[in-house]
């Protein structure tokens, strides 16, 4: 008997783009080996996806042992490497989807430097006070260049939000300073990642953002795909993969809507036809009203000898 449904999970990302910048570096050399034939359509938008597969890692890596004991031949790299799939397949799609205007990486730069400077001296009075780990702060302090910079922003929010119950009242920095350092970070290394300057070892090289964007989606989905199957075959006799969230390579079963409607408006035109009395039927019989009855099919009725 299969086992009822269980409530889906709740949505997952990537929580810090510094790390997802940093998976897309490693992943980047299987995206090129992959060709026009590797790549699949998937029927679902890539933060989603990815929220998808965040959510059943977990899950999965809980079966990895069992995996490798009764599938020798599964390609468990697909599950090592997923995290990394995922994470480098969210950067290529902020890549791809962040706006030309939004990508300027002078002027971000500059409000960058300000918002960062800020930030660092209310941590360090924090850390002085041992409210803040003081290493940590004393660490995003030593960093250099654009890209450390965009990553000290991203690392500031991520320090104070993990003490912020505990430091919010006792410093002048705002909830909006942590939002926006946030997401000036990632601006600003989608920014140095599409324009990337001499010698950048960020750089893609792959440098069309939609293809980069398509092989990064494909890899991931295949290597799910892969997952997928090998946690359906372990649990067939207990409803399959039922923790897992559905195939990114399948496409979702839609409703025919004009099937639909088609058959309300027959169900409403029956309904409302007014049926006639038996007299009433005689009654037209005996006057030669009733015509005679139409074919079943379209093709005309056979004439008689």
């Amino acid at each position: 008997m299969a086992r009822p449904p269980k409530a889906a999970p709740a949505p997952v990302l990537p929580s810090s783009p510094a790390a997802a910048l940093a998976a897309y570096g490693r992943v980047e050399p299987k995206l090129l080996e992959l060709g026009p034939d590797d790549l699949v359509t998937v029927y679902v938008e890539v933060p989603r996806a990815v929220s998808s597969v965040l959510s059943a890692l977990p899950h999965l890596r809980e079966l990895r042992d069992e995996i490798v004991r009764d599938l020798p031949n599964h390609p468990i790299a697909m599950l090592d490497e997923l995290e990394d799939f995922a994470l480098a397949a969210w950067y290529a799609d902020l890549l791809y989807s962040t706006p030309a205007s939004e990508l300027d990486a002078k002027k971000l730069t500059e409000d960058a430097g300000t918002l960062r400077e800020g930030l660092l001296v209310a941590a360090e009075a924090l850390g002085h006070r041992n409210l803040l780990d003081k290493q940590r702060v004393a660490d995003i302090r030593k960093g250099k260049g654009h890209a450390d910079l965009a990553s000290d922003l991203i690392a500031l929010a991520e320090l104070f939000r993990g003490s912020w119950d505990k430091v919010r009242a006792k410093t002048a920095v705002e909830d909006e300073e942590l939002e926006r350092a946030a997401d000036l970070g990632v601006r600003l290394l989608a920014a140095l990642a599409a324009k990337p300057g001499k010698g950048s070892s960020a750089a893609p090289k792959i440098t069309d953002a939609g293809d980069r964007r398509a092989r990064a989606i494909s890899l991931v989905a295949k290597a799910y795909e892969e997952c997928r199957r090998a946690v359906a075959y372990l649990r067939w006799h207990e409803g399959g993969d039922g923790d897992l969230a559905p195939s990114l390579l399948q496409k979702p079963r839609g409703r025919r809507p004009n099937a639909e409607k088609a058959a309300a408006a027959a169900s409403s035109a029956s309904s409302e036809a007014p049926a006639k009395a038996p007299d009433e039927e005689a009654s037209a019989a005996e006057g030669g009203e009733l015509s005679s009855p139409e074919p079943a099919n379209d093709a005309a009725p056979v004439a008689g000898a």
